[in-house]
């Protein structure tokens, strides 16, 4: 059994950096049979866009420079991301229930699972997705426009976009949950209609009353009940801070992020 640990980042952070914290507690699980459940925050308005997505297909860059968002490409799949006023969550683990007889669908079923018990307990009526016609999952369209299987929705409108790396030893699912949503920033910045995502995706402030607080202590929760026992919190060492360092200067290069 692996040993797993909570991170809820104190300040919002910057995409490049966001991400560089990601791909090194991946690169940890490489080393250690070792889970990470993180909670974190961006500190501006920003898009993150799928490993395999081409820029100009997927957001309107110059418009996104012009406004001093944020912008970042993620190491996992997925498409379009406007991260603002939402709490994001990574889980991060070669624990061995996520890759035994289990391949990439059914582990993000898995976390899934952890989330929609999160809502169910936070008082939302969600439920799993059945999924959207493949033609709208293979295109450029941003991610809360369309639901795909085992996402979470409420009233038929997505609520939560999730996005997952793997390989045969370790996986990263990272993902947003919005608590509320501008949809002038996210149609300006990927040129899709405000008025379809309006009618595509929901927010916990348009379902419930609850906080920040409170959503991610009911998280906290849910992620216990999931493995059983309660969660180490952990203190980023000396180390952690140096290769996360190092890696955030590949998340704020323009080779990595616009080059595809």
């Amino acid at each position: 059994m692996s040993i797993w640990y909570f991170i809820e980042d104190q300040e919002p952070l910057s995409p490049s950096m966001n991400m560089a914290v990601d791909e090194h507690l991946f690169n940890k699980c490489h080393i250690d049979k070792v889970g990470f459940f993180r909670i974190y925050a961006w500190d501006r308005p920003s898009f993150s866009i799928g490993v395999s997505q081409k820029v100009t297909r997927a957001v309107d860059i110059e418009h996104i420079k012009k406004n001093d968002y944020g912008f970042v490409r993620r190491i996992t799949g997925g498409k379009t991301v406007l991260h603002n006023d939402e709490i994001t969550y990574s889980v991060i683990s070669s624990e061995e229930k996520f890759f035994k007889d289990n391949d990439l669908y059914k582990s993000y079923s898995l976390i899934a699972e952890i989330i929609l018990e999160t809502l169910i307990r936070s008082g939302i009526k969600a439920e799993l997705s059945k999924g959207s016609p493949s033609i709208l999952s293979k295109s450029s369209d941003p991610c809360f426009s369309f639901p795909t299987p085992n996402e979470i929705e409420v009233r038929g409108k997505k609520i939560v976009g999730s996005a997952q790396k793997r390989d045969k030893t370790a996986l990263l699912q990272h993902g947003s949950i919005p608590m509320s949503m501008n949809y002038g920033i996210y149609s300006g910045g990927t040129g899709y209609s405000k008025r379809v995502l309006e009618r595509s995706m929901t927010t916990i402030s348009d379902e419930s009353n609850i906080n920040r607080e409170e959503l991610v202590k009911n998280f906290s929760l849910s992620f216990e009940n999931f493995i059983g026992y309660s969660i180490n919190e952990y203190n980023y060492s000396d180390y952690d801070l140096l290769e996360i360092n190092k890696l955030e200067e590949k998340y704020a290069s323009d080779t990595w992020n616009l080059n595809f």
